[in-house]
């Protein structure tokens, strides 16, 4: 296979690879969105069941998957910047013209942030919902501590991800 060839194989498939990230983002959005929805339901249907208790680390799932495809995305756009696109001449690709102009990723940052927050809240507001739980249905306090601790490294894990995914997201090339 020619080196255009295989150039131009490499951008088919790093598009593709981009696209059905991208798809995959949405789709875990939307369904992510419903399970909350409904482990909500069923946390305040049967409170005495584990629904709520679950419901932090599906979010913390969620947000793992969501940096995950993200990370995909950047990845191969950082390959297309510094490996593709300079073996074309005379021609400026996609990922050198925008990062000529930074202020066309902001909203890529700010959506990535956006969801973060949002993630981050429901996750500190469904952990505290259900350590108050535990703790008024006189539940061992082991169990309590034990929730917490488990709850606090999942946080911990996800702060650690964050920081370096927005690190790299955001650093210059």
């Amino acid at each position: 296979m020619a080196t255009d060839e295989f150039m131009r194989q490499q951008f088919l498939t790093l598009r593709d690879e981009i696209r059905e990230s991208k798809a995959r983002i949405f789709w875990l959005l939307i369904i992510g969105m419903f399970l909350v929805m409904v482990s909500g339901y069923l946390a305040a249907e049967h409170p005495s069941a584990f629904a709520n208790a679950a419901i932090p680390f599906l979010l913390l799932g969620l947000m793992l998957s969501f940096i995950s495809e993200q990370n995909n995305i950047a990845r191969a756009g950082r390959y297309l910047r510094e490996t593709v696109e300079p073996s074309i001449e005379n021609l400026v690709g996609w990922e050198h013209w925008l990062e000529t102009k930074p202020r066309l990723r902001e909203v890529d940052h700010s959506f990535v942030l956006g969801f973060s927050v949002l993630f981050l809240v429901f996750f500190a507001i469904t952990t505290s919902l259900t350590l108050m739980q535990l703790d008024q249905r006189d539940t061992h306090r082991g169990y309590v501590y034990a929730a917490a601790t488990a709850y606090a490294l999942g946080a911990f894990c996800i702060a650690i991800v964050l920081w370096r995914h927005w690190r790299s997201s955001t650093a210059p090339s």
